[in-house]
C-alpha cells in the first residue's frame, strides 16, 4: 500500500515536470528608427533602438542604406544618401521556434533648396502678370510673400500674381520641411500701365467759330500697339491712326474727339467734347497797331492770325516766322512811305531774314490796278470768306509803297496757303521812333 502511494506520487511529479519543459516564450516588443539631430535631410544618419524582447536572433535589412543587412542585436548607424521613402526590416527568432517581423518606414528629403523662377506674360507694363516655376529641392511647404502684387501670400507650390502698379516689388519665397527653412528673394521692376491723354491747339488762337481746325496733342504714355482718332457731330465722323493728327471742323455743333491707345496688356478709350459756334470763315481784328521799323522791336510790325496777334522781331523764331502772314515796313515817323511785305522778302529791307518765312501777295495801291476791288464800305460790310474769295488778288498784285495821304486806305493780300483778307489802314500815329499805324484786319479761316 504503501509502495504504490510513492509510485502514484513519482509519475505525478513526472508529469508535472514534462509540463515545465514544454512552455515556449514569446517575442514581443518591437523597434524605433532615431534620425540624428532630427535632420530628415540628405545625407539621413539613422540608429536602430532595439525594444524586441523574447528573441535569439536578429536579421536586419537596410535597402538603400550605407550598408544593407546586420545580423546583431543592435546595428551601427546607417546612412541613407538618396531622398525618399526607406524601408528598414527587422526578423527576429528563438530557440522554441518563434519567429517575427517588425517593419518601419521613414522619409529622407533632399537637401534643402530654396530656388524659383517666372514666366512672364507679355511686357513689363502693368498690369503684369507673373506664372511662377519654383524650382526648390527637398521642401514640404512653400511661403510666398508677393509685394505690391495680387495676391500678397501664396501657400501654392506654382502660384500665378498680377502687379497692376507700376513700381519695383520684391518675391521671397520661403521652403520649408521637418528641420530646416529656406529663404530666397528676387526684385522686379514693373513699368508703368497704359495712360490715355490729349488735348489740342486751335488753329487760330482762341477761336471757336466755325470752321475750325484743331491739332490734337497725344499724351498718352506706354501705347505700344498704336492709336486711333476718332471725330464726330453725329453727322458725319472723321477718323486717324496717326499720332498727331488734326481735324478740320467744319461746321456749329457739339464734336465728341475719342482717342483709343492700345498695347499689349490694355485697350484704353478717352473722349472730350468741343463745341464749335456759328461763324462765316472770317477771322476780324480791330484796333491793331504796326509799329514803323524802329518799333520793331517794341511794338512789333509783323502779323500773325494764327497768333491773333503782332510779333516783334524779338519774338521771331522758327516756330512763330513760319506763321507770319504780313510784314509792315514804315520808313519812319513821316509815313511819306510805307508798304505790306511778303514775309520772305524783308531781308531786302532793313528787318532780318525771317526763318520759315512764307510767301504771301499785295496789292498795296489798288488805285495801280485801275479799278477798285474792295472800298471802305465793301470792307467794313465784309463779314464772310466767302465775300472776299473771288477777288483775283494775285493777277493784279503790286508792292507799290504808299503815304498817308489816302485815309482810310484798303490793302488786299493773300497768304501762301490761299486765305485770302484785307486790311484797313485808319490811322497814322506820330510818337518819334514808336510811331505807328492803326488797322482793322479781315481774313478767311480757311481758303
Amino acid at each position: 500500500m504503501i509502495l504504490s502511494r510513492i509510485g502514484y506520487f513519482c509519475v505525478c511529479f513526472v508529469v508535472l515536470l514534462g509540463c515545465a519543459v514544454e512552455q515556449n516564450i514569446p517575442i514581443e516588443g518591437n523597434f524605433e528608427v532615431l534620425v540624428v539631430g532630427e535632420r530628415y535631410n540628405v545625407p539621413v544618419r539613422v540608429r536602430m533602438l532595439n525594444k524586441v524582447q523574447g528573441a535569439d536572433t536578429f536579421k536586419w535589412e537596410f535597402p538603400g542604406g550605407s550598408y544593407t543587412s546586420s545580423d546583431v542585436m543592435h546595428p551601427e548607424e546607417i546612412v541613407y544618401r538618396q531622398p525618399g521613402t526607406h524601408t528598414i526590416t527587422l526578423h527576429t527568432s528563438n530557440v522554441d521556434g518563434e519567429q517575427k517581423t517588425f517593419q518601419k518606414h521613414f522619409t529622407a528629403f533632399a537637401e534643402l533648396v530654396a530656388s524659383f523662377d517666372w514666366q512672364q506674360q507679355g511686357s513689363l507694363h502693368a498690369p503684369l502678370t507673373l506664372v511662377m516655376q519654383n524650382n526648390s529641392q527637398g521642401a514640404q511647404a512653400y511661403q510666398w510673400h508677393f509685394e505690391g502684387g495680387i495676391p500678397e501670400y501664396s501657400s501654392e507650390k506654382n502660384p500665378t500674381v498680377v502687379f497692376s502698379q507700376e513700381g519695383e516689388f520684391t518675391i521671397s519665397l520661403e521652403v520649408i520641411n521637418h528641420s530646416q527653412r529656406e529663404r530666397m528673394e528676387k526684385n522686379i521692376r514693373v513699368n508703368p500701365p497704359l495712360e490715355v491723354a490729349f488735348g489740342w491747339k486751335n488753329e487760330y488762337f482762341e477761336n471757336y467759330q466755325a470752321p475750325v481746325r484743331i491739332f490734337l496733342s497725344n499724351q498718352t504714355k506706354n501705347a505700344t500697339l498704336g492709336y486711333h482718332w476718332q471725330v464726330t457731330d453725329g453727322i458725319s465722323t472723321q477718323e486717324s491712326n496717326e499720332e498727331n493728327p488734326n481735324f478740320l471742323l467744319a461746321r456749329e455743333g457739339k464734336y465728341q474727339i475719342t482717342l483709343t491707345a492700345k498695347n499689349d496688356k490694355q485697350t484704353l478709350s478717352l473722349s472730350k467734347e468741343i463745341i464749335v459756334e456759328k461763324g462765316d470763315n472770317l477771322l476780324t481784328f480791330k484796333d491793331i497797331k504796326l509799329g514803323v521799323n524802329t518799333a520793331q522791336n517794341t511794338i512789333g510790325c509783323f502779323f500773325s492770325s494764327y497768333l491773333g496777334r503782332i510779333l516783334t522781331s524779338e519774338e521771331i523764331t522758327l516756330e512763330t516766322g513760319k506763321l507770319i502772314d504780313f510784314v509792315y515796313f514804315g520808313q519812319n515817323s513821316s509815313f511819306s512811305y510805307n508798304i505790306f511785305l511778303s514775309p520772305d522778302k524783308v531781308q531786302e529791307t532793313v528787318f532780318e531774314k525771317i526763318p520759315g518765312a512764307t510767301q504771301s501777295h499785295f496789292i498795296n495801291k489798288q488805285e495801280n490796278v485801275g479799278q477798285t476791288l474792295l472800298d471802305v464800305d465793301g470792307f467794313d460790310q465784309l463779314s464772310s470768306g466767302s465775300a472776299i474769295a473771288p477777288i483775283d488778288i494775285v493777277s493784279y498784285k503790286n508792292q507799290a509803297p504808299f503815304n498817308k495821304d489816302l485815309i482810310p486806305r484798303i490793302v488786299l493780300f493773300q497768304t501762301s496757303d490761299g486765305r485770302k483778307g484785307a486790311i484797313k489802314v485808319k490811322e497814322y500815329i506820330n510818337a518819334g521812333l514808336q510811331s505807328y499805324i492803326l488797322v482793322d484786319i479781315k481774313i478767311q479761316k480757311i481758303p
